[in-house]
């Protein structure tokens, strides 16, 4: 027989069970709804191509649910964007595993293909973007970046203005688009798909950056001016940033303010952009001695960079000193460089398949110093045509000289890292 005490505890369990119950669905409730989260927060930075923020959350999630095949192809397209073959293999094996579409993996694994660089799958990619696949936006990403990547920039082009009618907003594909009209020297078309992404996407460093610098180009400095105090609020410690406000404030006819950041840039570091708008500024003043020194400087860190040759010659023209006509003689074979490979770029724009053409650019940019694009433009040649013997010995001349002098090779890519920053 119960007692008196039983009995009331007894009732008290039969009362609060019921609000036990809804406390362990909450708690089970806020739990699926965190863990979703993160699928929903990959799915977000996809669409924003945040692949690493999108990998991450991916990893979240299927640390809870191992074998969705949802997250699973997910965690495979955005592994093999971020170049992680090996990676996007093995959820794509799970992903079959888990019942997951075999078409898809077929298309996944063309796509990463045709990132490695095997042209092959380029025609039958096209055919299916153009044919209104269901999966044609995420085709032409791929086909986009490889155009560019292999200097085809009309197909580039093409297929940008396909994405970007489904997708006219989409951060990435503006900026694409207006590289291409950059490289097509089309610079108002440029500035309208850069502003265009400033304005849709007011938070793009990038889309900010890239559209003060051709800003800058087209001769309005205030406008551009604008932009870099922008991002001076968000990065007062980058040196592009910098630069661009310095070169803004010197064309501008504001001497001072550009001295002074220049002049605080080049108090942490030496790069030859710094120090050749440091000597122009010096030669706009007219302190002669002072922009020689800066440029000369610059010119040893930069000999192929064709704005310092010409600011030390005018600065040597200016004084009288007959050593200019030694700086015009390499200015002008700087020019000739410059010109010969416009001419080559635009006859591979016409025939892209030529090894041939693309060997000669790619020399051409190592004439320049400029390796890793040398190295790019040689190695496609060799995919072209593997018995390029040009290229071959070009890569493999670099290869020796790079082993020769390693160290300096790694402080020139930390240099042009900055230069990027």
């Amino acid at each position: 027989m119960l007692t008196a005490p039983h009995r009331r505890n007894k009732r008290w369990l039969w009362l609060a069970w019921p609000g036990l119950l809804l406390g362990a669905l909450g708690w089970l409730g806020c739990w699926y709804i965190r863990v979703e989260g993160h699928l929903t927060a990959a799915e977000a930075a996809a669409r924003r191509h945040d692949d690493e923020e999108a990998r991450q959350h991916l990893e979240a999630y299927l640390a809870t649910w191992p074998n969705s095949a949802r997250a699973r192809l997910l965690a495979a397209r955005t592994a093999r964007r971020l170049h992680r073959y090996e990676e996007a293999e093995e959820h794509l094996r799970i992903y079959r595993q888990a019942g997951g579409d075999a078409a898809s993996i077929t298309l996944e694994r063309m796509l990463a293909a045709l990132q490695r660089g095997e042209a092959e799958m380029e025609p039958v990619l096209r055919a299916r973007a153009e044919g209104g696949d269901e999966q044609a936006l995420t085709i032409l990403e791929v086909l986009i970046q490889f155009y560019l990547d292999t200097y085809r920039l009309h197909q580039a082009l093409e297929c940008l203005n396909q994405y970007l009618a489904q997708r006219p907003n989409d951060l990435h594909a503006l900026l694409g688009r207006a590289f291409v009209w950059e490289r097509f020297f089309y610079l108002a078309d440029a500035l309208q798909d850069y502003r265009r992404a400033v304005q849709h996407h007011p938070d793009s460093d990038a889309a900010r950056l890239r559209l003060g610098r051709a800003l800058l180009t087209a001769g309005t400095p205030q406008e551009a001016l604008v932009q870099f105090q922008h991002l001076q609020d968000r990065h007062p410690d980058r040196l592009a940033v910098g630069l661009g406000l310095a070169q803004s404030r010197r064309q501008l006819g504001q001497n001072d303010e550009a001295r002074r950041l220049l002049d605080a840039l080049l108090g942490e570091r030496e790069e030859a952009d710094l120090l050749t708008e440091r000597g122009q500024l010096a030669l706009d003043e007219g302190e002669l001695d002072r922009a020689e020194t800066w440029l000369r400087r610059a010119v040893r860190l930069a000999p192929h960079d064709r704005q310092a040759n010409y600011a030390l010659y005018r600065c040597l023209l200016r004084q009288g000193r007959k050593e200019a006509d030694e700086w015009r003689t390499r200015v002008a074979r700087i020019d000739a460089n410059l010109r010969r490979l416009d001419q080559l770029t635009r006859a591979v724009l016409k025939a892209p398949n030529d090894a041939s053409l693309r060997c000669q650019v790619g020399l051409l940019f190592l004439e320049n110093g400029e390796e890793r694009e040398g190295v790019r433009w040689l190695t496609q040649a060799l995919r072209l045509d593997p018995h390029c013997e040009a290229a071959r010995r070009a890569l493999a001349d670099y290869a020796r000289q790079g082993q020769r002098s390693g160290v300096r090779s790694q402080e020139s890519g930390v240099r042009g890292q900055e230069r990027d920053r």
